[in-house]
């Protein structure tokens, strides 16, 4: 389900999702961070791109290659976490931004809203 949310001085809207987000979850572990940063979750991008970064640089720090390995597959485990965390509530997180930079509800009254609200626990 979407709901429209509007800035009432910019009068910019934005088209908010509730539920799980496949392209957070596809993209955030895949694209180094990528699709987050676009939805305003700078933390979390910068969380996924520094483990993006660690993995990139194991086989350079490591000493021995099973360390490397065992190195690769803990930040491997991490960002599998990660991104399942995100598609769970990356678009919780995205509305809540989106509602602290002052967006509100475009229909506050309608059913969409009410859900929206629960689902994102505002």
């Amino acid at each position: 389900m979407h709901v429209l949310l509007k800035h009432p001085t910019t009068g910019n809207t934005k088209l908010a999702a509730t539920g799980w987000s496949w392209p957070l979850f596809l993209a955030a572990g895949g694209l180094m961070g990528i699709p987050l940063f676009f939805r305003g979750l700078a933390l979390w991008g910068a969380v996924v791109f520094v483990l993006w970064s660690a993995r990139l640089a194991t086989p350079l720090l490591a000493s021995t290659d099973v360390a490397a390995d065992d190195i690769d597959w803990v930040i491997t485990l991490l960002l599998v976490g990660l991104s399942a965390f995100v598609g769970l509530r990356g678009n919780a997180l995205t509305a809540r931004h989106y509602l602290t930079c002052g967006y509100t509800f475009a229909r506050p009254e309608s059913v969409e809203a009410r859900l929206a609200s629960e689902s994102w626990g505002i």
